[in-house]
């Protein structure tokens, strides 16, 4: 995995997040919070201004996230390959740190960001959640599995679970929490699927019936 700073691709986020509330997620605060004086108007200077102001603390940044994956890719590799049956290790993955707490990721680059203030075991967690992501959906494009938003929220459940199995726990060293709040309510029926689903695709299929199910419900009860 190759680990960069791309000033553009932070340009380019700011724009897409400065005001953006995403399934109970407010991104827009965040950006707010940690940059109380970036604007619309000046964010392309205070992007190159806080680059060259904090280029020391970044490069180390950097080179300590390399210790970060390389903490966690071998557990993390060995564990997806025991679910899925198959290797992600040789993929071409990409991460940039980022002066922003948004960390989207791309999946048609295997790209992703990494806010570079996180702690040393937060960055960890965050490459564990963006690679399993993109080993989850590898997987579901695989099986002709695409469901839209229905397989991102599954995907947001599936990285709770399968982060906080006694492996990567102890690899990651923080714990794996559902970062957007609007899902909590599927978490424990999907976390029993798991349990008796052993197979993959199985658990996939019906998860993502029960997330219809329960995503129908929800509208017919915000239409009354």
């Amino acid at each position: 995995m190759k680990i960069k700073f791309n000033k553009k691709l932070d340009k380019e986020v700011y724009m897409d997040f400065y005001n953006l509330v995403f399934n109970g997620a407010d991104f827009g605060k965040k950006i707010r919070d940690d940059h109380p004086n970036i604007n619309k108007e000046n964010y392309i200077q205070y992007i190159d201004d806080f680059y060259k102001l904090n280029k020391k603390e970044l490069e180390a940044t950097l080179k300590d996230t390399e210790l970060c994956f390389n903490e966690i890719k071998n557990t993390l590799f060995f564990e997806l390959k025991d679910y899925f049956r198959k290797d992600y290790s040789d993929k071409d993955y990409t991460c940039y740190l980022s002066i922003f707490n948004c960390n989207p990721r791309y999946l048609d680059t295997k790209s992703f960001q990494v806010y570079f203030k996180r702690s040393h075991n937060m960055r960890k967690e965050v490459i564990a959640h963006e690679l399993t992501h993109f080993a989850f959906y590898d997987f579901c494009y695989e099986f002709d599995i695409k469901d839209g938003k229905i397989l991102w929220e599954l995907s947001e459940i599936f990285n709770v679970i399968f982060l906080n199995i006694p492996a990567m726990q102890k690899t990651i060293g923080s714990e794996e929490f559902l970062f957007y709040p609007d899902l909590r309510d599927k978490l424990e029926i999907v976390k029993e699927i798991w349990k008796k689903e052993k197979n993959p695709v199985n658990f996939i299929k019906k998860s993502i019936e029960y997330i219809k199910i329960k995503n129908k419900e929800i509208r017919e009860k915000s239409n009354t």
